[in-house]
C-alpha cells in the first residue's frame, strides 16, 4: 500500500510538472502544428494560421506536421471530432456541435506540454485557432491584428474550455447603396476584412443587389437590363482643388476597382459586377463563411416597365426604378411572371449562395389598400384568423408609439406588409418553388412587427426572419415590448443591429452601450444572431469587439470589453482617457439617433439643407460639445512608441477633428445663410446700403464655411483607413465643399455686381 501511495505522489508530480511549460528559449524550442493528413482544406488552413501565430508571438518558426515527432517541446493539436482520435485530451465533456470547439492544455507522451484544438466543425476548428491566439494577447481587429511584444520563452495558456456560441448567426452586411459604405470595396480590399471577419468568428455575410446596381443582370422577355449603375448614379470626381486629393492618387473619378465606368454600358458593368460578387462569395467560403444573397421582386429597372402591366416610378435617388402601377395586384399573373424571372435569375447566378432574402413587405400605396383581401388570402391558406384577427393586429399598429414615421406609418407598413407577404407566398410556393434548389434557405426581411404572430404559419419550415424594429438602437430600446411578439422559437430570427446609421452619416459613431442593452433582449428571448448595419466602419472596433464577445460569452460587458480592447491596442496608459472618450462619442450618438437623423445623410443637399437662417441648434451645439470633450481626452494619451498603437489613437484625434469641423461648417452655413436672408430682405425694402452690407456678411461666412468644410475633410482623409472613408472623403467634397464654393462665389458675384450704396 505504501509503495502504491509513493507511486500516486510520483504520477501526481510528473503531471504537476508536465503542465508547467518549461522554461526553453523560443529560438531553442521544437514546437509541432499536429494536423491529420486527411483533413479538409480550412482544417489545414487553421493549422497553418496558427503557425503564423505562434511564429510571430514568439519570432520562431513552428512545422506543421502529419505527426508528432519524438523530439517536440511543444505539440499543439489541431482538427475535428472525426480526426481528433489520437488527440491527446480530445474526449468531450460535451458534445460539441457544428460551431463549438475545444480548448484543452492538457501533456502528451513522456510530459510533453500540449495543447489540443477540436472543433465540431472545420470552420470551428479555426474558430478555435483565432480563441487561442487572443489567449495568447492577439486581438483581431477590422482592418489587422494587434500582437504584443514577442516573447523571448514559449508557454501555454492554462484553459480547459468547451465553447459554443449564445447566438448562432453572426452576418455582417457587406454591399450597400452610398459610396462611404462597402459597395466601392474591391476584392483586393475586401480579401483581408473578409480574413478578419473569420478572426472575430463572423459566419455570415450578406451581399445585395438592389435593382439599379451592377451584381445582377436581368433579361425577361427580350427586354435586357440597361440600368446598371453604383450610389443611385451618383459620381464624385477627383479634382486637383478638393479636400484629401492626396488620397486618391491618379484616380479621377471615386469608383469601385473592379468595376470599369458606367461609360463602359451596362453589359460590361453587370458582367464585371456578377464577378466581383463571385469572387466575394467564393473568398467567404474559403474561411468557413455564409453567405446569403438579398434581392428584389418588387421593384425593377425602369426599363421593364416594358414587360410589367402598369407601373410607377419609385420616388427614390436617381428615380431609376419602377414598382407595381395602382391597379397591379399581388396576384396579377403578369407581374408574378416578371417577378418570377427575377427570382429564377437570382437562384441560377448565385446557385452557390447559402440563403436567399427578400423584403416580404411593400409600401406601395396600390397594395396597402388590398391589405383586407390579402388577410383573406393568408387565412384560406394557412387559417391565421386562429391565431388573431386583422382588427386586433391593425389596433395593436395604431398603438405602436416611438416609432420612426410614427402610428400612421406603423399602420400602412402592416397593410403594405400582408399583400407583400401574399405576393411573396404566391412567388415562392406557386411561381418558382424555392425547394427545387437543394439546401437553399430562404429569409424573411422587414416583416411588420405586429404581424409576427402569423408566421410561423405563413414561413415554411426552412425559413428565416430577418427583423428591422427601427433604425438605431435607441429608438428599437425604447419599444422593448416588440421583442415579446418575435416568434423565434418558431422561426429561426435574426435581428439588424444599427452599428453606424447613414441618417446620422458622416459624424463619429459609437452605439455600444445600447447595443448591450439589446443584446440581453436578444438573448432573452431566444433570437438566433444578427446582421450588423453600417456604413463607415473605421470608428466600429470598439463596438464590434464587444459585440464578437458577447456572440459567445453572456458575462461580457461594454466596460470589460472595452478595457481590454483599449489596453490590447494602445496600452495600459489610454485606458482611462479613450474608455471616456468612448463614452461620450456613445453620448452624442445616442442624442443625434433622437434629433439628428439626416444630418449627415450622404445625398445632394447634405450641406446646402442646413442653409436657412436662424441661431445654430442648442441640441447640435451640445453634440459639437461631446465630439469636443471627446477629442480633448484622447489627446490625454501619451505618445506610444508602438507604431500600430499611436497610429489608433491619431485616427480617432483626426476623426474627432473632423467631427468637431464638421459642427462648424453647419453653424458657418447657418450664419451664411441668416446674412443671406437679411440681404434679401433689405433689397426688398430698397435698403441698398443694408443690401450690400448683408450680402458681403454672406459671402464672407460662405467662404469660412468653405475654408473650414475643407480643413475638417482634409483632416478626415489624412487619417483614412480603407474605401469606406476614401468614399466619404469624396462623398462630401462633392456635396459639402464644392456647393459652398459655388455659393460662396455666387454671392461674391452678386456682390461684386450690386450697384453702390447712393
Amino acid at each position: 500500500m505504501a509503495v502504491n501511495r509513493v507511486r500516486q505522489l510520483i504520477g501526481a508530480c510528473v503531471v504537476m510538472l508536465s503542465l508547467a511549460s518549461p522554461t526553453i528559449p523560443s529560438a531553442a524550442a521544437q514546437v509541432e502544428v499536429v494536423v491529420s493528413g486527411e483533413c479538409a482544406p480550412l482544417e489545414k488552413f487553421a493549422a497553418e494560421e496558427l503557425q503564423r501565430c505562434l511564429g510571430r508571438l514568439f519570432s520562431m518558426s513552428p512545422a506543421v506536421v502529419a505527426a508528432p515527432s519524438e523530439n517536440g517541446d511543444f505539440l499543439f493539436f489541431v482538427g475535428t471530432r472525426e480526426h481528433a482520435g489520437g488527440f491527446p485530451g480530445a474526449a468531450l465533456p460535451v458534445p460539441l456541435t457544428g460551431q463549438g470547439f475545444l480548448l484543452r492544455r492538457t501533456p502528451w507522451k513522456q510530459g510533453t506540454p500540449s495543447m489540443t484544438i477540436v472543433g465540431g466543425s472545420p470552420v470551428a476548428v479555426l474558430w478555435g485557432v483565432y480563441e487561442l491566439g487572443e489567449r495568447y494577447g492577439v486581438r483581431y481587429l477590422l482592418d489587422g491584428d494587434v500582437y504584443p511584444e514577442p516573447r523571448e520563452e514559449i508557454y501555454l495558456p492554462e484553459i480547459d474550455q468547451v465553447f459554443e456560441p449564445v447566438f448562432r448567426v453572426r452576418m455582417w452586411k457587406t454591399m450597400g447603396d452610398f459610396a462611404f459604405g462597402m459597395e466601392g470595396w474591391s476584392m483586393a480590399q475586401y480579401r483581408p476584412f473578409i480574413d478578419q471577419l473569420a478572426k472575430l468568428k463572423f459566419n455570415r455575410i450578406r451581399v445585395s443587389s438592389g435593382p439599379s446596381q451592377p451584381f445582377l443582370g436581368l433579361k425577361v422577355e427580350g427586354v435586357t437590363q440597361q440600368t446598371a449603375t453604383l450610389w443611385y448614379g451618383a459620381r464624385f470626381p477627383i479634382t486637383e482643388d478638393m479636400p484629401g486629393r492626396a488620397l486618391f492618387g491618379n484616380e479621377t473619378e471615386f469608383w469601385n476597382p473592379d468595376l470599369p465606368l458606367p461609360e463602359a454600358g451596362a453589359e460590361a458593368l453587370i458582367a464585371a459586377g456578377e464577378k466581383h460578387c463571385h469572387e466575394l462569395i467564393a473568398y467567404a467560403h474559403s474561411r468557413g463563411i455564409e453567405s446569403s444573397f438579398v434581392g428584389s421582386i418588387t421593384d425593377f429597372p425602369k426599363e421593364f416597365a416594358a414587360v410589367l402591366p402598369e407601373t410607377e416610378v419609385v420616388q427614390q435617388l436617381g428615380q431609376l426604378t419602377v414598382s407595381p402601377g395602382p391597379s397591379v395586384r399581388p396576384d396579377n399573373p403578369d407581374l408574378l411572371r416578371v417577378a418570377g424571372s427575377v427570382l429564377r435569375t437570382l437562384l441560377s447566378t448565385y446557385n452557390e449562395v447559402d440563403s436567399y432574402g427578400f423584403p416580404a413587405g411593400t409600401e406601395w400605396p396600390s397594395w396597402i389598400d388590398l391589405y383586407t383581401w390579402a388577410w383573406q388570402e393568408l387565412d384560406a391558406r394557412y387559417r391565421i384568423g386562429e391565431v388573431t384577427t386583422l382588427d386586433a393586429v391593425l389596433e395593436d399598429a395604431s398603438r405602436r408609439v416611438n416609432f420612426t414615421g410614427g402610428p400612421d406609418r406603423a399602420v400602412r407598413q402592416v397593410k403594405g406588409d400582408l399583400a407583400g407577404l401574399c405576393f411573396l407566398d404566391r412567388l415562392r410556393t406557386d411561381v418558382v418553388p424555392v425547394s427545387a434548389k437543394p439546401g437553399a434557405r430562404f429569409v424573411y426581411y422587414e416583416v411588420a412587427e405586429e404581424l409576427f404572430p402569423i408566421l410561423p404559419r405563413v414561413m415554411p419550415g426552412d425559413t428565416e426572419l430577418l427583423i428591422v424594429l427601427d433604425y438605431t438602437p435607441t429608438r428599437v430600446l425604447r419599444r422593448r415590448e416588440a421583442f415579446d411578439r418575435i416568434p423565434a422559437g418558431e422561426v429561426p430570427t435574426i435581428l439588424a443591429l444599427t452599428l453606424q446609421d447613414d441618417g446620422v452619416g458622416v459624424p463619429p459613431q459609437l452605439t455600444t452601450g445600447s447595443l448591450h442593452d439589446l443584446v440581453r433582449e436578444m438573448r432573452d428571448h431566444g433570437l438566433a444572431g444578427f446582421c450588423t448595419r453600417q456604413w463607415m466602419i473605421s470608428d466600429l472596433d470598439p463596438a464590434v469587439a464587444y459585440l464578437t464577445k458577447a456572440a459567445w460569452d453572456p458575462a461580457t460587458t461594454p466596460d470589460s470589453a472595452y478595457r481590454d480592447f483599449i489596453r490590447a491596442v494602445c496600452g495600459e496608459e489610454a485606458v482611462e482617457p479613450m474608455l471616456q472618450a468612448f463614452g461620450r462619442i456613445e453620448a452624442a450618438t445616442a442624442a443625434l439617433e433622437d434629433h439628428g437623423l439626416g444630418i449627415g445623410f450622404p445625398v445632394p443637399t447634405m450641406i446646402m439643407r442646413h442653409w436657412s437662417a436662424g441661431p445654430f441648434p442648442e441640441e447640435l451645439a451640445k453634440d459639437r460639445e461631446d465630439y469636443r470633450a471627446a477629442l480633448e481626452l484622447v489627446r490625454q494619451v501619451p505618445r506610444s512608441e508602438r507604431k500600430q498603437a499611436q497610429s489608433y489613437v491619431d485616427y480617432w484625434n483626426g476623426r474627432l477633428e473632423f467631427a468637431v469641423g464638421f459642427f462648424d461648417t453647419i453653424e458657418t452655413v447657418m450664419k451664411a445663410a441668416t446674412a443671406e436672408a437679411a440681404a434679401r430682405e433689405a433689397q426688398q425694402q430698397t435698403d441698398s446700403q443694408k443690401y450690400k452690407a448683408q450680402l458681403a456678411e454672406a459671402a464672407n461666412y460662405a467662404e469660412a464655411a468653405r475654408t473650414v468644410a475643407f480643413k475638417a475633410i482634409d483632416t478626415l482623409a489624412k487619417v483614412a483607413r480603407n474605401q469606406s472613408d476614401r468614399g466619404a472623403v469624396a462623398t462630401m467634397a462633392e456635396y459639402i465643399y464644392r456647393p459652398l464654393k459655388n455659393k460662396a462665389q455666387e454671392l461674391r458675384t452678386e456682390y461684386d455686381g450690386a450697384p453702390k450704396p447712393q
